[in-house]
This record gives structure tokens, C-alpha cells and sequence, in this order.
């Protein structure tokens, strides 16, 4: 293998910030003489490919496998998954349906069931579906989730490119129907559109601002996506602290026109219960309210195909 061949992340800017043309064309093999590393076998494993116009001059294209590890690269600094790195939205088994939420302009009644009962009292008895339904109107979705997921990011997309509000996103449902995964999804989608994004349990993302390790108004202001895991999970010795924070930083993000996307285990009455008018009036009116229902449980099924791959 010859000694000067390039290396991916000098490329790219993470060891040396080698990023020039020239230093590529001093560097790179003719893809022809050795090809070994490519797993496209295209290029000689630089992900360069040296090639001459009709005058002569030589000119460097990148091949497809210098692509896939700088989204490599972009995945494991997003702190998202390499499962992700070949994923698209056309990924569907069949089994997850969405329900879309809008909310309404003006909610129904309460009822107060008992005598002498608080409003409090009977909202904490209230069933969280009678909840959604005094608060929202219901759209069962006949689109895949990919097809919905796919029409939300490239409208985004279009809207911050013109500097215009995006719809922020927070993804509900039992454990194991998708939450994550489609979050991810739409994370990797943005970071091959050269978008900043982070992903992050939200738990650890608050005791990381609390315990000053980065400072609040920078961390909500960084990226252009901003995916919070776990949303609703969270514990804090200082709940009141935290959900001051929480505020904060969906704030700071609806003004900066950011995109911010939540996956809650919760559901819109625990919401409310727990944070309370100001949040939720930031979580209604900033974001579309998506509620995840799989037949079966995605989790257990990918175990089953792990225990086929070890023959157990």
C-alpha cells in the first residue's frame, strides 16, 4: 500500500484540517493501480479519486465511501447511532400507525364528577384520553410513517433555509414502537444536509446545564437540531430548577428558529400535570404532537432476529 495515502480524517478536518485539493492530489493513488480499501472498489480507501478534464488539468472527486465516513464522523458527533449511517425513510415493516394532535383553540370542559372536587382533584382522575380529546383533535394518518416523517423533514428544511419557523416535534407512545429510532431518522436526514444536530437523553442534558459543565443559553443555540430523548423522564433533586431550565431552553430555540424534537413514554395529561400551563403552552404551540402505536413491540422483535443471528 503506498505510504502517502490519505487519510480519511485529515480530509475532513479532525487531525491535521488537511482539507485542500492540492494536498489531496499530492496524496492520492490512481484508483486503478491498488484498489484494496474501498469497499465501493472505486477509489484506492482515500476517497479520493484523481482524475484529468479535457485540458489536462487533474482534479479530485470524492468517492462515495469518503461520503459515508464523513457521515460517519457527523453520526458520532450527533451522538447518534452508526445504525443510522445507511437508513432512509423508506424504512417500513408495516406495524407503526401515527395519530396526529392539533390542538384546539379552545379546550372542552372539564368535568367534575364528585361533589366538593377541585378541578385539580379531578383533572389528576381525569383518563389521559379523554384528556387528548378535550385538548385536541384527532388525525389517525393513513401515510407510512416514513412517508410523514420524510414530508416533515424536507419542509423543515426548506423553512430554515429561508429563515423562517420550522415545526418543532414530540413523538408519544408506549415503550418500543419507534419513538427513537424515527427521531434518529430525521436527525441523520439533517446532518446529510450539512445541519448541526445533537441527540441526547434529556435527563443527562439538564444535569449537564445544572452542574455547569455547558452553559444553557449556548448549548440551545449550537445546533439546528436539538433531539431530547426520554422527555417527560427526566428526575431532578431541584424539579422546579429543572423545568425553569426546560422552559428556557424551548424558548431560546423557538426564537433562534431552531428545530427541537422530544420523545416522550408520556402522554399530553402527565405533560401538563408535571410542567404545567407555561410549558405546555410552549409544547401546543411550538410543536406537532405525533402519537406512536406499534403492533408488537420493536425492541423484543429485534431481539428475536438477534437470537436467530447466534443460532440460539
Amino acid at each position: 500500500m503506498n505510504e502517502h495515502k490519505i487519510n480519511f480524517l485529515d480530509v475532513i478536518g479532525k487531525n491535521t484540517g488537511k482539507t485542500k485539493e492540492d494536498e489531496a492530489i499530492e496524496k492520492a493513488q490512481h484508483p486503478e493501480e491498488n484498489i484494496t480499501d474501498c469497499p465501493y472498489n472505486v477509489c484506492d480507501g482515500s476517497g479520493m479519486i484523481r482524475q484529468k478534464n479535457e485540458n489536462g488539468a487533474t482534479y479530485v472527486n470524492f468517492c462515495k465511501c469518503y461520503n459515508d465516513t464523513v457521515l460517519k464522523q457527523k453520526l458520532v458527533n450527533a451522538n447518534i447511532s452508526l445504525d443510522f449511517l445507511n437508513e432512509d425513510f423508506s424504512f417500513d415493516d408495516g406495524k407503526t400507525k401515527i395519530s396526529i394532535l392539533k390542538p384546539k383553540l379552545v379546550e372542552d370542559e372539564l368535568k367534575i364528577k364528585k361533589k366538593n372536587q377541585t378541578k385539580q382533584e379531578a383533572l389528576i382522575e381525569e383518563d389521559p384520553n379523554l384528556f387528548i380529546k378535550r385538548h385536541f383533535s384527532i388525525k389517525e394518518e393513513t401515510r407510512t410513517p416514513g412517508e410523514i416523517f420524510k414530508s416533515y423533514s424536507e419542509k423543515n428544511f426548506e423553512l430554515i433555509n429561508q429563515n423562517k419557523k420550522p415545526a418543532n416535534l414530540l413523538l408519544f407512545g408506549d415503550s418500543g414502537n419507534g419513538k427513537t429510532s424515527f427521531a434518529c431518522l430525521i436527525g441523520s436526514f439533517f446532518l446529510k444536509k450539512n445541519k448541526k444536530v445533537y441527540f441526547s437523553n434529556t435527563e443527562k442534558f439538564l444535569n449537564s446545564i445544572y452542574d455547569k459543565k455547558v452553559d444553557v443559553k449556548e448549548i440551545s443555540s449550537k445546533y439546528d437540531v436539538l433531539i431530547l430523548d426520554e422527555f417527560f423522564a427526566e428526575y431532578h433533586t431541584d424539579s422546579k430548577w429543572a423545568k425553569t431550565k426546560l422552559k428556557e431552553i424551548l424558548k431560546i430555540r423557538d426564537e433562534l428558529k431552531l428545530i427541537t424534537i422530544c420523545t416522550s413514554n408520556g402522554n399530553p395529561k402527565e405533560f401538563s400535570l408535571l410542567y404545567g400551563q407555561a410549558i405546555m403552552s410552549l409544547l401546543k404551540g411550538t410543536f406537532f404532537h405525533f402519537y406512536l402505536e406499534r403492533d408488537g413491540d420493536g425492541r423484543i422483535e429485534k431481539m428475536q432476529n438477534t437470537f436467530e443471528e447466534f443460532g440460539f
